[in-house]
C-alpha cells in the first residue's frame, strides 16, 4: 500500500497548479500572440518557420497538426480573429516596405490588403460587428495615430491628429469608442472621431489599455509608486483609478474574463520567472495559474472562461503555445457546486474501476469529456439525458497517466477535474 500512495505522488496527486499546463505547440520554432477562435475550436498565433518569416498559423484548441495560413517571404504579426471566426487580421511588412494592414481567411487562401501606403500601419483590432479594423498608424504627422478602415478595405479615416504618440487601440463592446495608450496615460475617443477623453492623468505611466466586457471599466497596468507594475483599473467615464494589485513584483498584459470578474496576467514573480495569475476584478488575493522554472507571456482568456492561452519559453528553448485551466485548487475533490450539479473523484488517484460520482440538481443531457495531457481528446460520451440526482460514471479502457475530466449539462459545464490513473 505504501508502495503504491508513493507512486501516486510521483504521479502527480499533489502536483502544484502549473501540472494543468497543456502544451499546443512544441518544435524549434518560436510561437507569438496566441488568440482563441470565438468558437473556441481553434488558436490563432504567428510563428516564424522554414520560410524564415514569421507567418500566420492556427491549430486546434486540443493540440495537433499547425496549419499555415500564409507563407510568403515577408513578416506577418499580431494576428485577431473576426467576431464571425472566418477572418485573421494582422499587420504584414509587404512588398510596399512599410506595415501594411491584410486580412486572410481563417481557413487559408489569397491575402486580401486593407491599407497600402507609404506609411506604417500597427496592431489591427476588428470592430465587435466585423465591419471596421481600427489600428495606429504612423502618418504624415510623424506620430502614430489612431485610424479605422472598412473591414473590407477602402478610405482610412483619422480618428486623432496631434503631436503625440497614440498606442494600443481597442474597441468598447458596443463598438461606439476606441481606448488607448496618450502620453502614458488612458484615453479613449469616439470610433466615429471627435474630441479625445483622458481617463487617468497623473505622473505615473499607464499602458495596454483593455475593456471590461459591460463596458464600464478599462484595465491596463501602470509604474505606480510601488516602484513595479501593477494592475488597475478605472471607469470608462474616468475618475478615481483602483489598483488591484501592489506588491514587490511586475504586472503586465491584464485580460478580462469573459463574464468580467476575474483579470488574468502576467507577472514576475518569486520564481524569478514570468507567470500566468488572475485576481477578482474586484481586488483582493492574487491566485498563481503557473509555477515552474520558465516565462510565460500574453495571456489570453477562452469565450467559454474555462482556459487560459498563453506562450511559454519552455524546455524546447523556443516560445510554444499552451493552454491552462483558468481554475485554481486542482487537489480539491469537488470543483463546481452551482445550480446544476457537482463532479467528484474520491481519491483523485483512480485505481482497479474507481467511478466519477456526479450529482445534478435537474434533469438534462449530460455530455462527458475525458482529454490527455496533450489535449488530445480520449473519451466521449454523450449529450445523454440523465436524470436529477447522484450518478456513477465508470471510465473504462484508459492507460495510466494524467487526465483532464470535463462535464457539461445542457451544454453548460459543470466543471473540469483532473485525474490520474493506475491500474
Amino acid at each position: 500500500m505504501r508502495r503504491v500512495i508513493l507512486f501516486a505522488v510521483m504521479l502527480g496527486l499533489f502536483l502544484p497548479l502549473w501540472a494543468q499546463e497543456i502544451p499546443l505547440t512544441s518544435d524549434s520554432y518560436v510561437h507569438h500572440d496566441p488568440q482563441w477562435s470565438p468558437d473556441g475550436n481553434w488558436i490563432v498565433y504567428m510563428k516564424g518557420d522554414v520560410t524564415g518569416y514569421s507567418q500566420i498559423y492556427k491549430v486546434s484548441s486540443t493540440g495537433g497538426t499547425e496549419t499555415p495560413l500564409t507563407s510568403d517571404s515577408y513578416p506577418h504579426l499580431y494576428p485577431q480573429w473576426s467576431p464571425d471566426g472566418n477572418w485573421i487580421v494582422y499587420y504584414k511588412l509587404d512588398a510596399t516596405n512599410y506595415y501594411q494592414i491584410y486580412k486572410v481567411s481563417s481557413a487559408g487562401g489569397t491575402e486580401t490588403y486593407l491599407t497600402s501606403d507609404s506609411y506604417g500601419h500597427y496592431r489591427p483590432q476588428l470592430s465587435p460587428d466585423g465591419n471596421w479594423v481600427v489600428y495606429m498608424k504612423l502618418d504624415a504627422t510623424g506620430y502614430k495615430q489612431i485610424y479605422k478602415v472598412s473591414s473590407g478595405g477602402g478610405t482610412e479615416t483619422p480618428l486623432t491628429s496631434d503631436s503625440y504618440n497614440h498606442q494600443f487601440p481597442q474597441w468598447s463592446p458596443d463598438g461606439n469608442w476606441i481606448v488607448y495608450e496618450k502620453l502614458y496615460q488612458i484615453y479613449k475617443v469616439s470610433s466615429g472621431g471627435g474630441t479625445e477623453t483622458p481617463l487617468t492623468s497623473d505622473t505615473y505611466p499607464n499602458w495596454y489599455p483593455e475593456w471590461s466586457p459591460d463596458g464600464n471599466w478599462v484595465v491596463y497596468y501602470k509604474y505606480d509608486a510601488t516602484y513595479d507594475y501593477q494592475i488597475y483599473k478605472v471607469s470608462s467615464g474616468g475618475g478615481t483609478e483602483t489598483p488591484l494589485t501592489s506588491d514587490s513584483y511586475v504586472h503586465h498584459d491584464p485580460q478580462w474574463s469573459p463574464d468580467g470578474n476575474w483579470v488574468v496576467y502576467r507577472k514576475d514573480d518569486a520564481t524569478g520567472n514570468a507567470q500566468i495569475y488572475k485576481v477578482s476584478s474586484a481586488g483582493g488575493t492574487e491566485t498563481y495559474l503557473t509555477s515552474d522554472s520558465y516565462n510565460h507571456f500574453f495571456p489570453q482568456w477562452s469565450f467559454d472562461g474555462n482556459w487560459i492561452v498563453y506562450e511559454k519559453l519552455d524546455a524546447t528553448g523556443y516560445r510554444q503555445i499552451y493552454k491552462v485551466s483558468s481554475g485554481a485548487g486542482i487537489e480539491e475533490d469537488i470543483i463546481s457546486n452551482n445550480q446544476t450539479g457537482t463532479i467528484s473523484v474520491y481519491p483523485n488517484l483512480l485505481t482497479g474501476n474507481t467511478p466519477v460520482k456526479l450529482s445534478l440538481s435537474k434533469k438534462g443531457y449530460v455530455e462527458v469529456s475525458v482529454y490527455g495531457i496533450s489535449g488530445r481528446l480520449v473519451y466521449h460520451n454523450g449529450p445523454v439525458q440523465w436524470s436529477e440526482g447522484s450518478h456513477v460514471l465508470q471510465l473504462k479502457n484508459l492507460q495510466n497517466g494524467i487526465y483532464f475530466l470535463k462535464v457539461e449539462l445542457d451544454g453548460v459545464s459543470i466543471g473540469e477535474e483532473k485525474l490520474t490513473i493506475l491500474r
